[in-house]
């Protein structure tokens, strides 16, 4: 390599390392000052610190108008087959054959409320873990927990702007299910006594969602969080006395899914929202905000020998498919956003974290049986087969041998 072409590479590394830690550390030196910004102009007045709406908990109402209400929800598809409603996945029309036809929530969130708040399930789950794990999952399942009002919020806000009877119908009931997981899961999060409060990567997460206009809240609402919902139940279920929760939510969230696409199906996304490039960057900057929930909530997963990356990975993977089967792409195609993440996460710990490089790997890729077989059938259902498929074996291969190049290039230079 020539001299000018050397002080060239040595000058752009030196330039990408000083933004990179640039911006880290202007994030954790201002994080107090940005988090009272956002508590100041909040769309969706929720205090994550006593994970309450402002205004208190005003139980009474809870009890007499959410519980009795929920008496009235079931699965029209089962139990009303006449009514030509499809709101009910595989799974649940199986479960509704096996007990007759219904499937009545009010049971199911009663019954689901007395485990979450029983000392069965804080005995299973302190018995499990170590006091480290447990406070990893508290900041985790908070926030889940958080984003499930969130969740609450805006899909109450969509009623308005969805079109026809059927979709108004879906997005009601929607509402009415995440208020269940709201509830549920924050009982279950103070009865193991570690409910914990967003981080502000997050808070501006759910705040991009909540604040967007109408297609692109149907775009973070039912594409982006339903689909990270889905990867954290799936991820979690089997954690000692939260499982049966999880798997219960995993159906509900897999519905919510499904919505996007059937709303597209139907004709219901015009056709400047699928194309129009504004859109489209809109959309793809709704996401920024996850990069800094990588780095703030790795520290948990890796406490309980998770990978964040592979998390946040397969995540990418969901989106970026169901974006497309619900007439709300990003700008560039699948495949070319699962490559730029592995290339950007195999980039950093080549360059910054060389001792855990380990060679190229596609962390965009799900591994054979690495959550629940019938999670794993209902997510194929509403994604698509090859949204485990990762960036395939042959692109693979070859990156694979290109990296393994640069770094070996690297690891000669260093010495």
């Amino acid at each position: 390599m020539n001299p000018a072409r050397k002080l060239a590479y040595q000058t752009l590394d030196k330039a990408i390392d000083a933004a990179f830690f640039g911006v880290s550390g202007l994030y954790r030196k201002y994080e107090d000052r940005a988090r009272d910004y956002v508590d100041g102009h909040l769309v969706n007045t929720y205090d994550d610190r006593t994970a309450n709406f402002v205004g208190g908990e005003m139980e009474v109402l809870t009890s007499r108008n959410y519980e009795k209400a929920l008496a009235n929800i079931w699965k029209a598809e089962v139990a009303a087959p006449y009514l030509g409603l499809r709101d009910a996945t595989a799974v649940e029309k199986n479960a509704g054959d096996k007990r007759g036809g219904s499937i009545r929530e009010i049971d199911e969130t009663k019954e689901m409320m007395r485990r979450a708040t029983s000392e069965d399930v804080r005995r299973r789950f302190e018995a499990a873990t170590t006091p480290e794990q447990r406070d990893a999952l508290g900041w985790i399942l908070s926030l889940i927990c958080h984003g499930e009002a969130y969740a609450l919020y805006t899909s109450a806000t969509l009623i308005p702007h969805v079109k026809g009877t059927g979709s108004r119908m879906g997005m009601s009931l929607q509402v009415m299910e995440e208020a269940k997981h709201f509830l549920v899961l924050r009982e279950m999060l103070k009865t193991l006594g570690i409910l914990k409060p967003l981080h502000n990567s997050a808070r501006f997460l759910f705040e991009s969602v909540a604040r967007a206009e109408p297609y692109n809240r149907l775009f973070g609402m039912n594409v982006m969080l339903e689909s990270f919902a889905t990867s954290t139940f799936s991820t979690f279920a089997n954690f000692p006395g939260i499982e049966d929760i999880m798997h219960q939510f995993h159906r509900d969230e897999a519905r919510h899914v499904g919505f996007p696409q059937n709303y597209n199906q139907a004709g219901n996304i015009p056709e400047h929202v699928t194309k129009n490039k504004r859109y489209q960057i809109s959309r793809a900057l709704m996401l920024a905000p996850a990069l800094g929930a990588i780095f703030d909530y790795r520290p948990y997963f890796t406490a309980l020998g998770m990978d964040v990356f592979g998390f946040f990975g397969k995540f990418v993977a969901k989106v970026t498919r169901l974006a497309e089967r619900s007439g709300m792409p990003l700008p560039q195609k699948r495949d070319e956003l699962l490559m730029a993440y592995n290339l950007a996460v195999n980039t950093y710990f080549m360059r910054y974290e060389p001792e855990n490089y380990k060679g190229f790997v596609d962390y965009t890729m799900r591994s054979e049986g690495e959550i629940d077989p019938e999670m794993e059938k209902l997510e194929r259902e509403i994604y698509g087969n090859d949204v485990f498929g990762g960036i395939g074996e042959r692109r693979y291969k070859a990156i694979k041998k290109q990296m393994d190049r640069v770094y070996e290039k690297r690891q000669a230079q260093a010495a």
